[in-house]
């Protein structure tokens, strides 16, 4: 069970670039959320950089049509789209409606990236993606 005071870090306003050397995966609730960012923090992952979208910030915050970042938003997620990420945003934007939680965390090497697919996994992540400099893939 979560801690009542415990605060799930948002991430960086500027989120309508494509993640780099990141996983991102969708946990079914809060606890799973806490529970999987207190142990990727407790695996040696910087805790600073393991971010949570949640509830109608979380919604905001994924933008899948970029109406709330302006003209150059919608510029982005139109071209996304077109690289079949829009259809990955706006599924992420619908889990997160329906109460649902991103959960993105750091994986800049190897190693990082198991210890991050393994917790994530432990903790009900599903869906999990990593992105590269310039690719991403589905984890299985």
């Amino acid at each position: 069970m979560p801690d009542p005071d415990f605060a799930f870090t948002p991430p960086p306003e500027d989120l309508l670039s494509t993640p780099k050397h990141r996983i991102v995966a969708r946990v079914p609730g809060p606890a799973e959320a806490a529970s999987a960012v207190d142990a990727l923090a407790s695996a040696g992952v910087d805790g600073s950089q393991i971010f949570v979208l949640c509830g109608e910030d979380g919604v905001r915050r994924l933008d899948p049509t970029g109406q709330h970042h302006g003209l150059r938003g919608r510029l982005v997620r139109a071209s996304q789209t077109v690289f079949a990420l829009g259809d990955m945003i706006s599924d992420d934007a619908n889990f997160v409606e329906s109460g649902g939680f991103i959960v993105t965390a750091p994986a800049r090497h190897d190693d990082e990236r198991r210890v991050v697919t393994e917790t994530l996994r432990d903790h009900g992540g599903t869906e999990m993606r990593y992105f590269g400099a310039t690719t991403f893939e589905e984890i299985s």
